[in-house]
């Protein structure tokens, strides 16, 4: 017990901090992690439903091609990593259960064009899309009082209903504390989604105009400091027109 104590002392012995061996290891595991996020360049031939920014200069960037460099930490990383473990486990679930009919589904849409892979389709009277999220217990708590996706899952489920031909789904949340499940029934909305794809349309044929759209936000502004092309877009001196 005497040793353990010790290791998780922080002494200050002239000026410098010693860390723990707990402590190094945390460090160790995020350093390793980190290294993901190398400067990248991105160019993409289709909107991705999963992509969460929906800034018109954001999209008009990436179909010229731009070089990103992420700023996730190693917690972020996790997370991520976790997600896809949620992921694989309800797959199998549904696999055994003899109801999951596709799962990473390839999704290609010519006008506007979007790229994307959609979780799966189960039978479960009759066939369905699913997409697959863990969320924290708040944030599953208010989808539970709210039974309502997020906006960002939504207009995902939307646009691979279309996409796929599927008249409804679920977007399945589970809880990251207790792994408790709740499934959202969605029904296709097409008035929805016929909005979404013209303004999508409008964005893409900016792109194809050489159009460059102005900054939408402030560079205060949450949307723009998340945003993996603020440096790049805050350093462009073209200001863009409206679209």
């Amino acid at each position: 017990m005497k040793s353990l104590q010790r290791l998780k002392m922080v002494n200050v012995s002239e000026g410098e901090v010693k860390i723990s061996l707990e402590d190094k290891l945390v460090k160790a595991v995020d350093d390793y992690l980190v290294v993901k996020n190398q400067n990248d360049f991105k160019r993409v031939d289709g909107f991705h439903p999963s992509y969460t920014n929906q800034c018109a200069r954001y999209w008009v960037y990436l179909f010229r091609g731009i070089s990103v460099e992420p700023t996730f930490t190693g917690h972020t990383y996790r997370i991520f990593d976790n997600g896809h473990a949620v992921h694989d486990r309800l797959y199998d679930y549904f696999r055994n259960m003899d109801i999951l009919l596709e799962e990473e589904i390839p999704v290609d849409h010519k006008d506007p064009p979007v790229r994307g892979t959609a979780d799966g389709i189960i039978d479960w009277d009759g066939r369905k899309l699913i997409e697959l999220k863990s969320i924290s217990q708040e944030g599953f708590h208010y989808r539970q009082l709210h039974n309502k996706p997020k906006d960002d899952h939504i207009r995902q489920a939307q646009v691979y209903m279309r996409c796929l031909d599927l008249d409804d789904g679920f977007v399945i949340y589970e809880n990251k504390n207790n792994q408790q499940i709740l499934p959202i029934y969605m029904e296709r909305d097409d008035a929805y989604i016929d909005k979404l794809f013209k303004k999508w349309s409008k964005w893409y044929q900016g792109f194809l105009d050489d159009k460059l759209p102005v900054r939408p936000y402030k560079i205060t502004s949450p949307k723009c400091q998340n945003c993996d092309a603020k440096a790049f877009c805050w350093g462009d001196n073209e200001e863009g027109v409206k679209l």
